[in-house]
């Protein structure tokens, strides 16, 4: 009976310790951080190649990451219901002011079927960024996303080699600094 019941906690605990590490694991992290990356919280990713995707933007047209490669690329997943994605949107609205010729910033709503809601949000706060929708979170998963906003950035040969989780201000300094050396920008 000792036997058993040593092993089930033994069961339970391997268990315990394996959900742990596959939570660390969510994203393959690299551990060779650059100074602005850390200023501005980016943690470096193994370089993975970005996963396909192909959606319909706000507007009603189709988007395909394919579309877009050979350019750098900051892709946030956000959703209304989310505070501190609402007060990040805007920021990043700002941050991207002068720097569409540098890079692509594609916003990734994961609201579900709640279009109205998205748009409502975008009309009311001036968003002139790209806009796809997620509805079925699908993409959110193939990207590991475990919370919103969740902010990836992927270089010009569609590798993604950072990733920012929570809110962030990109309208600091830092912000731009941390991308232009991470993305190899001007």
């Amino acid at each position: 009976m000792k036997n058993r019941t040593f092993s089930l906690v033994a069961i339970g605990i391997a268990l315990v310790l394996i959900s742990i590490l596959q939570a660390r694991d969510s994203f393959p992290w690299d551990e060779q951080n650059c100074p602005s990356c850390d200023s501005f919280g980016i943690q470096r990713l193994d370089k993975l190649k970005a996963p396909s995707f192909s959606l319909k933007g706000l507007d009603g047209k189709k988007l395909a990451l394919k579309d877009i490669k050979g350019n750098p690329i900051i892709l946030t997943f956000w959703a209304t219901w989310c505070a501190p994605c609402r007060e990040e949107l805007p920021t990043l609205e700002r941050f991207a002011e002068g720097k569409k010729d540098q890079l692509t910033i594609l916003t990734m709503a994961i609201d579900g079927e709640n279009k109205s809601k998205v748009r409502r949000f975008v009309d009311e706060n001036k968003i002139n960024l790209t806009v796809l929708l997620d509805e079925k979170e699908q993409i959110a998963r193939t990207y590991r996303v475990r919370m919103v906003p969740t902010t990836i950035l992927i270089n010009r040969e569609g590798v993604m080699i950072g990733a920012i989780m929570g809110q962030r201000d990109w309208s600091v300094p830092e912000a731009w600094l941390a991308i232009r050396e991470l993305l190899g920008l001007h």
